[in-house]
């Protein structure tokens, strides 16, 4: 027989495929899949490498089967033992003790061969037989682990395994002969390592498909976050421009109003001083008078300077507000100042809110005692806080029937020191800056309007809860 009819051969081409199908299986792993990749693939190598070194001895050097019998069943039992020691890697994610298994099943499988031929030795089917009762238990396994599973892989390769024994049910039912069947036998071995391999390559390529989907899905992520991050660095720079901006026009304003009282407290102690040195204390008096007013509007005014740099800088400390709670305690403290507040102001039914508790009693203290230190001394005074909800957030007003003011002006009322009152009302300027602040600080809105002699309607709005 030459080399060419040896290429017929069916148990040296399944053997070749055997081999080429571990072959293949190495070169298309990956360094996470080694761990069961090499006993998988070793276990197809030395299986088909096997096949074919005693299929040409058979064939060429005339070797009987008497003579190779065992050196072939010990290949098929170590092949078998690193095939299930891999599939035991590649079920349970577990790379302890690979080695020991291995070993193990090695000797069992020799004691299985060993006892199975002693016992059968009169049986031309011994060999076929104790290979079959490997192949069983084997399925067996792979049934256990797909009911724990349900992964439809472990179906298929427990039936690759049952292949074997249910041909030789078979062979045996039929009455072939046992050289015939050693003909068929490596093909049901060539169906085990055909469905081993291709479904784990398989399912790898799926597990690889969905790690670069993930990939790309991050990576549009990280792309995505990227874009915000400079469309928020631009905002920041924008809203960074515009504080500098308006510090620096603050910065001007606080110097040019914050310099008239002083420079009226300079001049009104001059002439108390001037009064006094030329014997005239009389009328030095009326000036320590406007000294006092004097004295007292500049502290009002680093007060309210003071509170609108710690609204700029402090964080909100938010918790449930009831606003009805809150607007009472407000008129109470208002009403040691103005004892008309408990009988002008009516608190309708208000809301429970997110907020900064300590900051929304200085919007409500300045709204309310704005309205009452420009309406007293007005017969009939009268006032409202009420709320209503409107688009998701709720919108809070403080209502009176007071002097009221141009509405055209309106925008003015929120600048920094800007008042439309006479310099007969108290006043820095700043309450209604600060209420504006605390507001935007909420995510609210403020505005006002009004009549002239019918009253004034300021309002603010806050995110509903």
């Amino acid at each position: 027989m030459d080399w060419l009819t040896l290429f017929g051969d069916l148990r040296f081409m399944t053997g070749a495929l055997v081999a080429l199908l571990g072959v293949i299986f190495i070169a298309y792993s990956h360094r996470e899949s080694w761990p069961y990749v090499r006993w998988l693939a070793g276990s197809a190598i030395l299986f088909g490498a096997s096949a074919l070194v005693f299929r040409v001895a058979q064939r060429f050097f005339g070797a009987s089967p008497e003579v190779i019998g065992a050196p072939a069943a010990s290949a098929v039992v170590i092949a078998l033992a690193a095939l299930l020691v891999g599939l035991h890697t590649y079920l349970t994610h577990r790379t302890d003790r690979q080695w020991t298994r291995f070993v193990l099943l090695c000797a069992v499988g020799f004691v299985w061969v060993a006892t199975v031929v002693t016992l059968l030795s009169g049986n031309p089917f011994r060999g076929p037989l104790a290979s079959a009762g490997v192949l069983l238990v084997a399925a067996l396994w792979l049934l256990w682990h797909w009911w724990r599973e349900r992964w439809s892989g472990q179906l298929a390769l427990a039936g690759a395994f049952l292949v074997q024994p249910l041909l030789l049910f078979a062979a045996m039912r039929v009455g072939m002969d046992v050289k015939a069947f050693r003909e068929l036998t490596p093909l049901p071995i060539v169906v085990v390592y055909f469905f081993v391999l291709t479904l784990i390559l398989q399912r790898d390529a799926r597990r690889l498909a969905r790690e670069l989907h993930r990939s790309e899905q991050a990576e549009a992520e990280l792309q995505r976050l990227a874009d915000g991050l400079d469309r928020v660095v631009h905002e920041r720079t924008a809203q960074l421009e515009a504080l500098n901006q308006g510090l620096r026009a603050f910065s001007g304003m606080v110097s040019h109003d914050l310099r008239g009282p002083l420079r009226n407290i300079h001049g009104l102690s001059e002439m108390a001083r001037e009064a006094i040195e030329e014997g005239q204390p009389a009328q030095a008096l009326p000036l320590v008078r406007k000294l006092g007013h004097e004295s007292l509007r500049a502290s009002r005014m680093v007060s309210d300077l003071l509170d609108l740099a710690r609204v700029e800088q402090q964080a909100l400390q938010k918790a449930r507000v009831d606003f009805g709670e809150l607007v009472r305690e407000c008129v109470e403290q208002l009403a040691m100042e103005y004892p008309l507040a408990r009988q002008a102001v009516r608190v309708g039914s208000l809301p429970v809110v997110e907020a900064d508790r300590g900051l929304m009693a200085h919007v409500v203290t300045n709204l309310v005692g704005n309205a009452l230190k420009y309406g007293q001394g007005r017969p009939g005074l009268a006032m409202a806080v009420d709320a209503k909800r409107e688009n998701g957030a709720w919108r809070f007003a403080v209502i009176d029937n007071g002097p009221g003011f141009d509405e055209a002006r309106a925008d003015e009322l929120f600048q920094p020191f800007n008042r439309l009152a006479g310099e007969d009302v108290p006043g820095t300027g700043l309450g209604l800056t600060v209420v504006r602040r605390v507001v935007q600080q909420h995510g609210g809105e403020v505005g006002a309007s009004a009549r002239m002699g019918e009253g004034a309607r300021f309002w603010w709005t806050l995110p509903a809860t």
